[in-house]
C-alpha cells in the first residue's frame, strides 16, 4: 500500500513540476509603443458613403510568444470613453506566433465625440485561440499627435 501511494505521489509531483500551459507562457510580454499614429479619416465598411471620422492606430509587439494561434484583444480609451476598432474586420485580432516576436497593431475610431490629439489609455492582450487562456496583457498611456 505504501509503495502504491508513494508512486501516485511521485507521479503527481512530476505532473506539477512539468507545469501548466500558463506557466509555459509566463515569459510572453507585450510592449506598446509610446506614440499612436497621427489622426487619419476612417470610413467604416457599412457606413454611408463618404461618412468618415478621425482614427488613430497603435502598434505593439509580443515577445516570447509560443508558437500557435492567438486572439488579440485591443482597446483605446480617451477622455473616459471607449472607441471602436477601425478595421474592416477580416482577420482582425487573429495572430499567429512562431515562438519569437510578433508585431501587433490596431486602428481605433470614435464618432461622437471624435478622437483628438492628446493622451489615451491602450490595452493589448493575447488569448490562446483554442483554450481561451490569456498568455499576455499590457496597458499603457499613449500620445496621439496632431
Amino acid at each position: 500500500m505504501y509503495k502504491i501511494s508513494m508512486a501516485a505521489l511521485t507521479a503527481a509531483a512530476i505532473v506539477l513540476a512539468a507545469g501548466s500551459p500558463a506557466a509555459a507562457t509566463a515569459g510572453t510580454s507585450i510592449t506598446i509603443d509610446r506614440h499612436a499614429s497621427e489622426l487619419y479619416l476612417f470610413e467604416p465598411p457599412l457606413a454611408e458613403p463618404g461618412e468618415a471620422y478621425p482614427a488613430t492606430s497603435v502598434d505593439a509587439s509580443a515577445r516570447n510568444c509560443p508558437a500557435g494561434a492567438y486572439l488579440m484583444s485591443a482597446s483605446l480609451v480617451q477622455d473616459g470613453l471607449p472607441t471602436l476598432w477601425a478595421t474592416s474586420g477580416r482577420g482582425a485580432g487573429e495572430i499567429q506566433c512562431d515562438g519569437g516576436t510578433v508585431a501587433l497593431g490596431m486602428g481605433f475610431a470614435r464618432r461622437d465625440p471624435v478622437l483628438h490629439p492628446g493622451k489615451a489609455a491602450v490595452r493589448f492582450a493575447l488569448r490562446d485561440a483554442y483554450t481561451g487562456e490569456q498568455v499576455a496583457e499590457s496597458t499603457r498611456t499613449v500620445w496621439i499627435p496632431c
